[in-house]
């Protein structure tokens, strides 16, 4: 009887015994096992690492690179061409001074041939256009402007802006040497104009010089 009682005993402490071993077995088990979830769960509220986008390259390296960006053609300059030299007026040849008492070059009374009549003695200026130190077409230039007629400076300008005619009057142009002597015809085949150094203004023949033509000025 005290035998199976001790046995009794001894199998109720190491029934118990393993009931407490295997509780703590299974606890540490749990714990092991709740360990291994809570890291994973943290790891799910921690952000994804920030994105660093990658840096631009530099200027040097895209130089680097041996890039160059287009030109844009450009038309060719056309070639220089220097103006050509403007003809220059030379003073009209020595001429026979005319009479000035002759019927047919009688200055008309407040017309152009009568402001004409006003330069008769005046000195040649190449160049000049004031009063009494013109030049040939310098002389035209005063007579017409006392009319409120402004001619170019020029002979060739002069005769481009009047009209050619065939049959003069008192007032109109006169055209000789080629375009580069002009005068102011005065009637009866005679006319006014500033000569040259030597001889000044005066009244000569239209025949003194080549004869080119008539221009009237309107």
């Amino acid at each position: 009887m005290s035998l199976f009682k001790q046995n009794t005993a001894r199998h109720r402490a190491e029934t118990t015994s393993n009931a407490v071993r295997n509780t703590t077995i299974a606890a540490a088990a749990g714990a092991a096992i709740i360990g291994s979830i809570a890291p994973a769960q943290a790891y799910a509220e921690v952000p994804a690492a920030s994105y660093a986008a990658p840096a631009a390259a530099s200027l040097a390296t895209y130089a680097s690179s041996g890039y160059q960006a287009p030109v844009a053609a450009q038309p060719a300059a056309p070639a220089y061409q220097a103006p050509a030299a403007a003809p220059q007026q030379a003073a009209a040849a020595s001429v026979t001074p005319q009479s000035t008492t002759t019927a047919e070059i009688t200055p008309a009374s407040g017309g152009v041939v009568g402001t004409a009549h006003q330069g008769i003695g005046s000195a040649y200026v190449y160049g000049g256009t004031a009063f009494g130190a013109w030049d040939c077409s310098g002389f035209t230039k005063w007579v017409f402007a006392q009319h409120g007629i402004d001619l170019p400076r020029t002979t060739w300008a002069q005769f481009a802006a009047a009209t050619p005619v065939s049959a003069p009057q008192p007032g109109d142009l006169v055209s000789q040497n080629g375009g580069g002597h002009v005068g102011i015809y005065i009637g009866g085949g005679k006319m006014i104009s500033a000569l040259n150094p030597s001889q000044g203004t005066q009244i000569h023949s239209v025949n003194a010089m080549q004869l080119d033509g008539y221009y009237r000025v309107s």
